[in-house]
């Protein structure tokens, strides 16, 4: 999920900042300023409590230097305009003012999608159920990445910096009066509140607003022949189907402990280098009767 503290005084991105001639020219002549950054300037991986013995880290907080504004989450995230309008601030406006935007994201969810055949007609779209949050254990999971993710903002110097932030008022999450000291408190303050008072709002908050980082894998898993649910094999063959190889996320047997994009292209170039080295084995094994 997506989360925006506003700061002042840390030189954020804006979109004045970022459209104004004075960031272009900096950017065209010398390759600095606030267009020559993603503004997805630092990653922080970690373990919950819950992380699974030997597993990697089970919690990533990205952060955006940048206050995202209604075309960041509406246009290419998703959030419909009545959730983006539940998350802002009365006080602040997102998108003119200086921030800092948390991705806090659960790298290892135990909740499982589906994805069946909505015909026979192959261009015909498959049906997808991402059955998001399915196994309570997940919910679990995020009370601990967002009370670890704010530890991160509450710590100076950046504690100092904040003045607001984009964050559903308990009420608009269906808890009534179950927080009375929200009002009353700054976000910050309210964020540092016992992990257990919390938990019930932190829960309600991914499931109202929680959304995918669209990092699916699984669909073509791969392993050996005892597994029954492995499609290929460790050369990323698929099984009964002479002559093909899936060579992409959808093979990978679970989520890596990061973004699938790197791993991905990984598995393109393995691809690559085994059916260069087949087609080798089979020419000189061709060569070889003649």
């Amino acid at each position: 999920m997506f989360y925006t503290f506003f700061v002042k005084g840390a030189d954020a991105v804006t979109k004045a900042k970022a459209e104004s001639p004075a960031a272009l020219l900096q950017w065209l002549l010398r390759g600095e300023g606030h267009l020559s950054s993603s503004s997805y300037d630092a990653v922080v991986h970690g373990r919950t409590p819950l992380a699974a013995a030997g597993e990697g880290p089970d919690m990533q907080v990205g952060l955006f230097v940048g206050a995202g504004d209604e075309k960041l989450f509406h246009d290419n995230i998703g959030v419909s305009r009545s959730a983006w309008g539940h998350l802002q601030s009365p006080k602040h406006k997102a998108g003119e003012e200086e921030g800092v935007t948390l991705v806090p994201c659960h790298l290892h969810p135990k909740s499982r999608g589906v994805v069946e055949l909505a015909s026979a007609d192959p261009a015909v779209p498959p049906l997808i159920d991402p059955r998001y949050l399915s196994d309570e254990a997940d919910l679990d999971a995020w009370v601990e990445i967002l009370t670890a993710a704010n530890l991160l903002v509450a710590q100076e110097p950046l504690r100092s910096l904040v003045t607001g932030v984009t964050a559903p008022h308990p009420a608009d999450l269906g808890l009534g009066d179950a927080y009375p000291e929200y009002d009353a408190m700054s976000p910050l303050d309210f964020y540092q509140l016992p992990k257990a008072r919390l938990a019930r709002y932190w829960k309600a908050t991914v499931q109202h607003f929680g959304m995918t980082l669209y990092h699916p894998v699984g669909t073509c898993k791969m392993g050996p022949p005892s597994d029954p649910l492995a499609v290929v094999d460790a050369s990323l063959r698929v099984r009964g189907v002479a002559g093909l190889r899936v060579a992409d996320a959808s093979v990978m047997p679970k989520l890596p402990s990061a973004n699938t994009n790197a791993p991905t292209i990984m598995i393109g170039e393995k691809a690559a280098a085994m059916i260069r080295r087949d087609r080798v084995g089979e020419e000189a094994a061709a060569s070889s009767s003649l």
